[in-house]
């Protein structure tokens, strides 16, 4: 699946095809997800008019989110990213769903790219997103490639925790095209500490190890030691500036570059 692709300015890299039953697949978990979540994924941008000022510390972004905001349903968005690879940045994110994330990240930024399988997802989030926001679908080979090195900061919320390592190896094969020299993916992997998990991360959690078959059910965790995090990330040339294990999220949030 790893594509051996020369790294020069020649390089025409190919994105891959993902086939008609994984984003029939993808379909019909969202028209599950909005039976429950139609309050949330439905509500537009404009209803959250406010912009509360980011902290310059990822730490104080976990159990306050870093965007302050309710959606309507649930608990705040959780994400960890550095103010500085936010602010004025061209942000990307893959798994992006009916935009729950872009619609208030956009706000900070200076542009959003939101990707994702789901057609039925991705049509959502360009309804309640702002004019910054562009959402492509993963076959939409031509549009993607014009952002090819043009991505400051991936971001991502709920992605990496539910990816094993062979779909862990598929998406940093089709993210590394996007970014910029010194670009930054943030990643948020499962570390199981349930002696210290607060408030809603307390759920039960199928646990797997990344090296077991993708489950079913798509809300499976799986659970990397750090050292098969830096396996996998040396293995597509980046490596680790930041590792933040934090219990009561049961995360490992790691930062890499080039």
């Amino acid at each position: 699946m790893i594509n051996n692709i020369k790294e020069n300015n020649d390089a025409k890299p190919e994105l891959e095809e993902y086939s008609a039953a994984e984003i029939e697949k993808w379909d019909r978990e969202w028209l599950s997800y909005l039976l429950a979540e139609y309050q949330c994924q439905l509500a537009s941008f404009r209803e959250y008019p406010v912009t509360p000022p980011l902290p310059e510390n990822p730490v104080d972004m976990i159990n306050v989110a870093i965007i302050n905001l309710s959606l309507g349903w649930g608990p705040p968005l959780s994400i960890y990213c550095h103010r500085e690879a936010i602010m004025g940045k061209a942000l990307m994110e893959l798994g992006c769903g009916a935009g729950a994330l872009g619609k208030c990240i956009a706000r900070y930024c200076d542009s959003y790219l939101g990707v994702d399988c789901s057609r039925i997802a991705l049509g959502i989030a360009k309804l309640v997103s702002p004019e910054n926001c562009t959402y492509l679908h993963v076959n939409e080979h031509k549009e993607l490639s014009k952002y090819f090195g043009t991505i400051d900061t991936v971001v991502s919320r709920f992605f990496w925790i539910h990816q094993n390592m062979e779909m862990a190896r598929r998406a940093l094969t089709f993210l590394r095209y996007f970014l910029k020299p010194q670009g930054r993916i943030y990643m948020d992997f499962f570390m199981l500490c349930q002696e210290k998990a607060v408030g809603h991360w307390k759920n039960t959690w199928i646990t797997l190890s990344p090296h077991d078959p993708l489950a079913e059910a798509t809300s499976a965790t799986y659970e990397y030691t750090f050292e098969e995090i830096t396996t996998l990330i040396e293995e597509f040339g980046f490596k680790i500036i930041h590792h933040q294990p934090h219990g009561e999220t049961q995360r490992r949030y790691i930062v890499i570059t080039r």
